[in-house]
């Protein structure tokens, strides 16, 4: 790939689009390979010495040609390649200065980091973000994720780009789009977005985001996502001692993990969790109540679940017989 970039470069503009397009094509971390593999001696011998690199890199108009050479040995050849990327629009100049930000040259880290700061186009961050992702844990490139984010959060049209962002496929953009959001566009993502995971992103982002009052206010709506990760971590937000009547739907959630994690925040505040299901299921009888009875309550409970056996309602007479095996399971001496 790096010697075919370059003979590319070395030819002239006119098959450059065509490179540019299958570089683009590649994923984040074939990118990073592309960048190691670049180096060696073996490879490094299309372009010829420096003054000929020098000469294609301020000769050539295509973008191309300054990737290319971001990619050479020599430190300086870098530099000034750095220094044309950080003036060309687009994902390509963007994705090249990304990878400079793990440069072992420091001033080539730096300008790079710093060109890379205004290449915040939707189109850009698209590239740029995967890139930074695949980078991280390596100690040149440490905290350039962060720096970058910084950027795009106090920079303009913040809510416009994140919408955007947030709907994208590749998790890391997704998470970003997600930090660039309101709360109030956080919650309705959550809450009706057409995408699964844009909705579990969008729930997670914001519990983690939240604090004081209006931790427990939207904690409350986000039970009703439709990720049980995040309606289990929506309970846990919720301060301990919180009523029953709160905690209704949790308790009676489908997933047990829901279930558990609801009957923890009553005990918490000094109530009993099977009291609470008993209390529910003589008014307002569901499946969820009733497996959860079976979930914490004592031998004398068999009768409230058999007396749903007979119930008019499918759900309700299968939630009833798994419910009593459960039970009793549960409370038999092995």
């Amino acid at each position: 790939m790096v010697a075919h970039l370059r003979s590319v470069v070395a030819a002239g503009d006119a098959g450059a689009d065509a490179a540019a397009v299958r570089v683009m094509g590649l994923s984040a971390a074939a990118l990073v390979r592309v960048d190691r593999a670049a180096r060696p001696r073996a490879v490094a011998g299309v372009l010829g010495g420096v003054a000929e690199a020098r000469t294609l890199l301020r000769t050539r108009r295509h973008p191309l040609a300054a990737a290319v050479t971001s990619l050479d040995e020599n430190g300086g050849l870098r530099e000034e390649a750095v220094v044309r990327l950080a003036a060309e629009p687009g994902p390509l100049a963007s994705v090249f200065l990304a990878l400079r930000t793990d440069d072992w040259v420091d001033s080539v880290r730096e300008r790079a980091l710093a060109a890379l700061r205004w290449h915040d186009e939707p189109d850009e961050m698209r590239a740029v973000v995967p890139v930074l992702d695949a980078l991280r844990g390596r100690s040149r490139s440490e905290g350039v994720l962060s720096a970058y984010r910084e950027a795009l959060l106090t920079g303009p049209r913040r809510e416009a780009r994140g919408r955007m962002l947030a709907t994208e496929e590749q998790p890391s953009v997704r998470r970003l789009g997600m930090e660039l959001l309101d709360e109030d566009a956080l919650l309705a993502i959550a809450l009706r977005d057409s995408d699964h995971a844009c909705r579990s992103a969008a729930g997670h982002a914001l519990l983690a985001r939240l604090r004081g009052r209006e931790r427990r206010h939207v904690a409350i709506r986000l039970l009703r996502v439709p990720d049980p990760r995040v309606r289990e971590r929506a309970v846990e937000v919720l301060p301990a001692g919180t009523e029953p009547a709160v905690l209704a739907g949790a308790l009676a959630d489908r997933s047990p993990r829901v279930r558990d994690a609801a009957r923890r925040r009553l005990s918490a505040g000094g109530a009993d969790p099977a009291t609470a299901y008993r209390d529910f299921l003589r008014t307002r009888p569901s499946p969820g109540m009733l497996l959860g009875l079976a979930e914490c309550g004592e031998d004398a409970d068999l009768d409230i679940l058999h007396a749903h056996l007979d119930a008019e309602r499918s759900a309700l007479r299968r939630a009833a017989r798994a419910g009593a095996v459960h039970l009793v399971r549960r409370t038999t001496p092995t």
